[in-house]
């Protein structure tokens, strides 16, 4: 898949059609148009979803929902009557393209750090049936791994993964974390690699026991996992846990479920990570909802925060907080083979920079941005559709970071076109719809 970006070199009036207007790592370490064919043989896809409704707008769309009042749509451009098209021709015609470029679309390097202390041993919320959490989350994260395309990279860290206990002075990171287990991150290849049999063998032998050394573990992973690591890609940490650390850095403290150890160190380095390019995703099983009769998430929501992977909306202090909190699910299974799968959907999406300004110093706007695909079997290009749903699997997102990341839907589809062409257009408001069609 090529990518091409195209950005806006005039100003456009007001009148116009279809309303467009002018680190390295760390050392040591719209109501919907009826479907058809646009002008110029370009493919059109019908406008629907979107998050705009602003009636009487001049130029607008009305999606779901809009009514028409106020002002007009401008000569040619989207009425809130309705029926409106709009395709890729539609957008150069407003000349809202000018310069391109080629940037790389780069794979996920994902690095796993998995709880497997003794409360994993558990049947979640006191459930008689479907396994124990461990159970759960074993056979949860074989599928997401047998998900995963070839050219991602992933690697593992299990902790402790061995029996370990309290202690009152500073330990070697040995003695409460199994880190002669750790799988480097590689690149997981097609079914069948090494990669792939070497974590499924790991998920297999695990055995949960000992206390929670999440800072220790944590850093490690961080450190001779994803540091280490010169594979190209977006990177991530998941961090999935049940309950709050019971030993701080240095294998230090209690290690009881009632002698938590302070979580402000790790939420820094969650955030230390994050200024060198890694985001951090955490998933918080049942038992992580609370310590002592004390609500133990906040600290995982703000590390989500930091992380950057914090759901739209959300609170640190709840009731929707900004980490996957799992601990309410009255199916545990169910709900965390959605998280996994939308977090897979999230990191392996297709991903590419905004330039800050255009060719000729202009400010990029980011609710003036579109996406066109075409094919590399030569038929007609395809208007993609900005699409801010939670769940969304078709169209294009804009990050946190201002990137544009195509749903996993649409990523798939683009992927596997290794002659198609993505191209980033601005200029010209964002038009909302699904995905490819």
């Amino acid at each position: 898949m090529k990518v091409r970006v195209l950005t806006s070199l005039v100003a456009l009036a007001l009148a116009s059609v279809t309303a467009c207007s002018g680190k390295e790592p760390r050392k040591g370490s719209g109501n919907a148009g009826s479907s058809g064919t646009g002008s110029g043989g370009t493919a059109m896809i019908a406008v629907s979803g979107g998050t705009s409704g602003t009636s009487g707008t001049s130029g607008s769309s009305n999606t779901s929902g809009g009514t028409s009042s106020g002002g007009s749509a401008a000569s040619g451009g989207s009425a809130n009557s309705g029926n409106t098209k709009q395709t890729a021709a539609d957008l150069r015609a407003n000349a809202c393209n000018g310069w391109t470029n080629e940037p790389e679309v780069l794979p996920v390097v994902l690095m796993l750090v998995v709880d497997t202390s003794a409360s994993m041993n558990e049947r979640p919320n006191r459930s008689q049936n479907g396994g124990t959490k461990w159970e759960i989350t074993r056979d949860a994260l074989a599928t997401t791994i047998d998900g995963m395309p070839a050219s991602a990279a992933v690697g593992v860290l299990f902790y402790p993964n061995m029996d370990t206990r309290g202690s009152d002075v500073e330990r070697p990171i040995d003695q409460c974390v199994n880190i002669s287990q750790l799988i480097p991150i590689d690149l997981i290849g097609d079914a069948g690699s090494a990669q792939r049999n070497l974590i499924g063998s790991s998920l297999t032998n695990v055995r949960p026991a000992g206390s929670t050394p999440t800072h220790d573990a944590y850093d490690y992973a961080l450190v001779n996992g994803m540091e280490v690591s010169r594979l190209p890609g977006n990177r991530f940490m998941l961090l999935i846990t049940d309950g709050a650390p019971t030993l701080a850095k240095g294998c230090q403290g209690g290690g009881l479920p009632d002698t938590p150890a302070p979580t402000d160190p790790i939420i820094d380095e969650v955030h230390s990570a994050r200024e060198d390019g890694v985001r951090s995703f955490l998933i918080g099983s049942p038992g992580s909802e609370s310590v002592n009769n004390t609500d133990n998430r906040p600290w995982m929501s703000m590390a989500a925060v930091l992380g950057a992977t914090a759901r739209s909306g959300c609170s640190v202090n709840g009731p929707q907080y900004c980490h996957i909190d799992l601990s309410q699910d009255a199916d545990f299974k169910s709900a965390l083979n959605a998280a996994l799968a939308r977090i897979l959907g999230l990191i392996t999406a297709c991903t590419f920079d905004v330039p800050a300004k255009g060719q000729n110093g202009e400010t990029v706007n980011p609710n003036q941005i579109n996406v066109i695909y075409t094919p590399g079997d030569g038929s007609d290009e395809q208007l993609i559709g900005r699409n801010d749903a939670s769940d969304c699997q078709d169209g294009w997102q804009m990050d946190a970071d201002g990137r544009i990341v195509l749903c996993p839907n649409t990523c798939f589809t683009a992927q596997n076109d290794p002659d198609g062409k993505v191209e980033l257009l601005f200029g010209c408001d964002s038009v909302n719809t699904g995905g490819v069609r």
